[in-house]
């Protein structure tokens, strides 16, 4: 779904006190919002200790679950980092889900195996993981921008040949031999990434902007980020 574009780029604690408020066109940015980091959680949820099988259906209860209002209250107030935000309750989500299955089990209710031992303390590597997960949604974002906007001006042949030179998927050629597959100048062809790179930054800092909680957290976070991709 669309995230409405009224929206594009407000701090993700407006929109959880939009939504607190009965804002419908909030609450639809602030899901969408959540669904562009689905991969980050499904992770989280597997290195935590659950199976590959059960992760889905506990990333969907999860993210329903964020809906809350006593979650969005909190949010308001916290005024922090939306990844930050999103682990912490993710975590005691997860635990609160293994205490009620054992429950469950001790209760003479449907057998569930039973998770990792580690799935009840904090977890530094996953942590971290979940970070490095999120800095690629972001820039996956980010891409998907780039590569609309590129597809939308410029057509699907010229996406194709310089997707590789903005960080997206594509055949790993000289810029020279990029040039001529397109019928350009070797030096139109580099000012064209070039303008295409400076998109991608400016999507990249469009999507942090929406997730810290107030505008000036975003070099930090984009600071952030770029180590963790360097690192990935």
């Amino acid at each position: 779904a669309m995230v409405p574009t009224m929206f594009p780029d407000t701090e993700w604690t407006k929109l959880a006190g939009a939504t607190l408020h009965g804002d419908e066109a909030g609450r639809a940015a602030l899901e969408g919002l959540c669904r562009s980091y689905w991969e980050p959680v499904r992770r989280f949820v597997v290195q935590r200790g659950w199976t590959q099988d059960e992760a889905p259906d506990l990333v969907q209860s999860f993210f329903l679950f964020l809906m809350d209002k006593g979650l969005l209250h909190r949010a308001e107030r916290e005024k922090g980092r939306f990844r930050c935000f999103l682990q912490g309750v993710l975590n005691n989500f997860l635990l609160a889900e293994r205490d009620r299955r054992l429950t469950l089990k001790r209760g003479g209710g449907q057998e569930h195996e039973e998770l990792h031992e580690e799935t009840a303390s904090t977890d530094p590597t996953a942590e971290l993981e979940f970070d490095r997960q999120w800095a690629m949604a972001v820039m996956q974002v980010a891409l998907n921008k780039v590569a609309a906007e590129c597809r939308a001006r410029r057509g699907d042949r010229t996406l194709e040949v310089i997707s590789i030179f903005i960080g997206g998927p594509g055949e790993a050629i000289s810029q020279e031999d990029a040039a001529g597959k397109l019928g350009m100048p070797v030096a139109a062809f580099r000012s064209e990434i070039h303008q295409w790179r400076q998109k991608l930054r400016g999507y990249l800092r469009a999507e942090v902007r929406r997730t810290v909680g107030a505008p000036h957290e975003v070099e930090d976070e984009m600071n952030y980020l770029r180590q963790l991709l360097t690192a990935a």
